[in-house]
C-alpha cells in the first residue's frame, strides 16, 4: 500500500446571491479540507463568512480557492492576465478569505488556484512564479495545493520554498502530461468508479490518463467537485472505501 495517509479535499463557497450552488452542508461532514472560493468565480462575502463557520464547526482545514473574475463562466473560462494581474487577483481574493478565517479564530491552511486560473499558471512560467511570490507575500507557511510532480508549477513551488501538496479529482480525468481536463459543466460520477480510481492510488500510486496510459501520481489530497451533481454520494464512498483499506483520513497539512 502506498499511503498510510490522505486527505479528503472538496470545494466548498462557490454560491453567490440569490444563486445556491452545491451542497456545503453536508459535504463539510466528509471532508477534512476545504477550497472556499473567493467571491470572483463564485461565491460572495457572505457565503465565504458562511463556509468558513461550517468548516470550523466540522474541524475542515480552509484553504483559499482563488479564480479568474469571471461568474458567468465559472472561471472556467480562460483569460489572458498578465503576470502583475495574476499577482494581484490572487492576493485580493487570499487576503479576502484570510480576514474571514482569522476573524473566526482560525489560520488559514492552503491555497488551492480555481481551474482556469491554476491552469494558465501551469502553462505559463512568468504567470506561475507571479502566482507563487502571491502567495509567499501573504503567508509563506502557506500550502500550495493543485499541482502535481511531473508538472513545472510542482517544481518551481519547492525551489521557492513552498510547502505543495498533490491532489487528483476523483471525479475529473487527466491528460497524459498531467493537466486536468477542465469540465465548463459538471456530470455526475460514478460512485464505484471513484472508489476503483482511489483503491488504485492507494495500492499502485497510479491513475489512467484519458489516453489509458497509466501515469505515476504522488498523491496527499483527493478531491472531490463541489459542482458534481452526485458530490455527496461521492464523497460518502470514498471515505468508505478509505476506512475499509485502513488509511487514515487528515488534513494534508499534518504531512506534507
Amino acid at each position: 500500500m502506498k499511503y498510510k495517509k490522505i486527505d479528503v479535499n472538496a470545494d466548498v463557497g462557490e454560491s453567490f446571491g440569490n444563486y445556491k450552488y452545491g451542497l456545503d452542508e453536508e459535504l463539510m461532514k466528509y471532508i477534512t479540507s476545504a477550497n472556499v472560493a473567493c467571491g470572483f468565480h463564485a461565491g460572495d462575502p457572505r457565503v465565504m463568512r458562511k463556509a468558513v463557520m461550517l468548516a470550523k464547526e466540522h474541524g475542515v482545514a480552509v484553504g483559499a480557492h482563488p479564480g479568474f473574475p469571471d461568474l458567468m463562466g465559472f472561471g472556467r473560462r480562460m483569460m489572458d492576465v498578465s503576470p502583475e494581474e495574476m499577482k494581484d487577483y490572487l492576493v485580493y481574493q487570499v487576503g479576502a478569505l484570510k480576514a474571514f478565517v482569522e476573524a473566526a479564530g482560525m489560520k488559514l491552511h492552503h491555497v488551492g488556484p480555481h481551474g482556469s486560473f491554476s491552469a494558465h499558471a501551469i502553462r505559463n512560467e512568468e504567470v506561475a512564479e507571479a502566482l507563487m511570490d502571491g502567495i509567499l507575500e501573504i503567508d509563506p507557511e502557506l500550502i500550495l495545493v493543485g499541482t502535481r510532480p511531473g508538472l513545472a508549477t510542482y517544481e518551481m513551488a519547492r525551489k521557492k520554498g513552498l510547502r505543495v501538496a498533490s491532489q487528483v479529482g476523483v471525479d475529473i480525468d487527466y491528460r497524459p502530461d498531467r493537466t486536468a481536463i477542465i469540465q465548463r459543466e459538471k456530470k455526475e460520477m460514478d460512485p464505484q468508479e471513484a472508489v476503483r480510481r482511489v483503491r488504485r492510488i492507494i495500492e499502485e500510486g497510479k491513475i489512467t490518463a484519458s489516453d489509458g496510459s497509466d501515469m505515476e501520481f504522488r498523491v496527499d489530497a483527493l478531491l472531490v467537485h463541489g459542482d458534481t451533481p452526485n458530490a455527496i454520494e461521492v464523497c460518502k464512498a470514498v471515505r468508505a472505501e478509505l476506512k475499509r483499506m485502513g488509511v487514515e483520513i487528515v488534513p494534508f497539512g499534518q504531512f506534507v
